[in-house]
Formats: C-alpha cells, structure tokens, sequence
C-alpha cells in the first residue's frame, strides 16, 4: 500500500525519483515494477498506477456503458498515460505534457493513496491539502 507523503526535487530534463518507501511497495506488492502515470481530471497532480491496479481500471472502464463523459475520462486519462520502469536511482523521465498538465515545477510532492499514488507540484499540494483539510473536518468515519 502507498502511504506516506515525500517530496523530490525534479531535475531541468524532467526527472524526478520515485520515494524510496514507494519503490519498496513496487518491489514487493507489484513484481514488474512498471508504472502508469497519467492525468486525472479530479485535480491537478498526476496519477501513478501499478500495472495491475491501471489493468483494473481499464476493465472498469470497458466495462461501463458509453457516454460523452466516458469518452472525456478517457481522452484525459488513457490519451496521456505512460508507462514508466524507473531507472537504477529509482528516477522517471516525466514527459512535457504531463508536467505541465500538472504545473510541476522543481519541487515535487508524493502522496500516497493506498493502491495508487498522486504527483503534485509542492505549492498546489499545499493549498489542496488545506482545501481538504476543511472537508474532512466534516467527514467521519464509521468503524
């Protein structure tokens, strides 16, 4: 599970290295070690899917009855996704298009979400991290 919150600095080619902590998960929960890495049209950070996790979204996706707003989902979400393998230092080559959907900038936040973890610029995790600060305050879980 990836849980946690880390922040990298990316370099001027774009590259940024996967936390370790993440990496770890990678290792010994997904043995092929590949990530997809897309937009999401939620907010505006990307998101990073094990390959199992992306091959159950893409049967959640086939699996739902066509619509217009299915069909914006998947030009937002399946037209930019990349497969990634990260490299020995555990770094990905984020493409052009990704970092400026995302506004990426040097400083980079990780956050993790349980199957999945989001990308996002340090400044607009900031300020969503405070956004969603107030709504949970409202929010209870039932155990």
């Amino acid at each position: 599970m990836f849980q946690g919150e880390f922040s990298n600095n990316m370099d001027d080619k774009g590259r940024v290295s996967i936390p370790a902590a993440f990496r770890d998960v990678l290792k010994n929960c997904h043995a092929e070690g590949q990530l997809i890495i897309t937009r999401t049209p939620h907010y505006p950070c990307l998101v990073a899917y094990p390959k199992r996790e992306w091959n159950r979204l893409l049967k959640r996706i086939s699996a739902t009855q066509p619509s217009d707003g299915l069909r914006a989902y998947k030009h937002i979400v399946i037209s930019s996704a990349q497969e990634y393998a990260p490299d020995r230092q555990g770094r990905v080559l984020l493409s052009p298009a990704l970092r400026d959907y995302a506004s990426l900038s040097r400083n980079v936040q990780f956050a993790g979400d349980g199957e999945i973890f989001e990308i996002w610029d340090k400044d607009s995790w900031g300020k969503q991290f405070e956004a969603d600060l107030e709504l949970a305050k409202s929010f209870e879980l039932s155990l």
